[in-house]
């Protein structure tokens, strides 16, 4: 198991009332298996999951939170807000709550 989320990640989520225990882990092989879909953050995490994937019935599992947001439009990358401060925290909170929101609705139907 990988590490945690970055502090500052965590006490943001928990501002909305959401508790972040899981750790980071790498994708493998048979969790194109394990999986019907695979969300890749950003571009660059995009490439690495094609990488991992065994043929074209694996890259079409994968896609990009942000395809999900509509208020994406072009910019379908979640940005990185590490070296930035808490309000960086909060703008990629809002970012990934959105689009879950909205896949969700997507994979019940509506």
């Amino acid at each position: 198991m990988g590490d945690p989320a970055d502090s500052r990640m965590r006490v943001t989520a928990r501002r909305h009332g959401i508790e972040l225990r899981g750790r980071a882990q790498q994708v493998s092989p048979q969790d194109f298996d394990r999986f019907d879909m695979l969300l890749a953050m950003d571009w660059e995490n995009q490439v690495q999951l094609r990488r991992v994937a065994r043929d074209d019935s694996d890259r079409a599992r994968i896609r990009l939170l942000r395809e999900f947001d509509p208020q994406a439009g072009a910019e379908l990358d979640v940005p990185d807000p590490y070296f930035g401060g808490a309000d960086g925290f909060e703008r990629v909170y809002e970012m990934v709550a959105r689009a879950c929101e909205h896949l969700l609705r997507e994979l019940e139907g509506e």
